[in-house]
């Protein structure tokens, strides 16, 4: 078998492999974090996009296709830098997920407003403040920002620990 054909073997069965442990810390770690399927979803055709270039290349096949794609990419690198501010979001959403320090529920003080989250999304956190308006929160803010979070079980278990 000829190294290359090897080679783009190999390539499929990792990328493959990269798919199954993305869908797995989707369905763990990002199932309640709303439109992190759009996320996933993005994320899954990148990388077929770039292995799609790997196996045309390596194989010597779609060789005027590779030119296509990456004069294709200048105009994704663009669309990335218009679109900056709501990717900074959506990796802000993924942080909240994955960090588990503020959940839906949880009582926070953000801009000298106290409220209860009531949703997080992947670009937005939804918080019902004290008088019963909402308050649409970008996620990135979080990371930005100083924010209380008044979370009851965390409270209890300080106190156990501190006692």
């Amino acid at each position: 078998m000829d190294s290359n054909v090897m080679y783009a073997i190999i390539s499929i069965v990792i990328t493959a492999l990269v798919f199954i442990i993305i869908k797995i810390v989707e369905f763990t770690k990002f199932r309640t974090l709303l439109g992190s399927g759009k996320a996933t979803g993005v994320i899954f055709i990148i990388i077929a996009i770039a292995e799609i270039m790997y196996v045309s290349a390596t194989l010597k096949i779609l060789t005027p296709a590779i030119e296509v794609v990456t004069s294709l990419s200048v105009i994704l690198l663009f669309f990335t830098f218009v679109y900056l501010n709501k990717l900074q979001n959506a990796i802000s959403g993924m942080s909240i997920a994955l960090g588990r320090r503020m959940n839906v529920g949880s009582e926070i003080e953000f801009d000298k407003k106290n409220g209860k989250i009531i949703q997080i999304g992947l670009t937005k956190t939804i918080v019902e403040l004290e008088d019963s308006r909402i308050m649409l929160i970008p996620n990135k803010k979080f990371d930005e920002e100083v924010i209380v979070i008044n979370n009851s079980q965390k409270q209890k278990l300080y106190k156990q620990h501190k006692d």
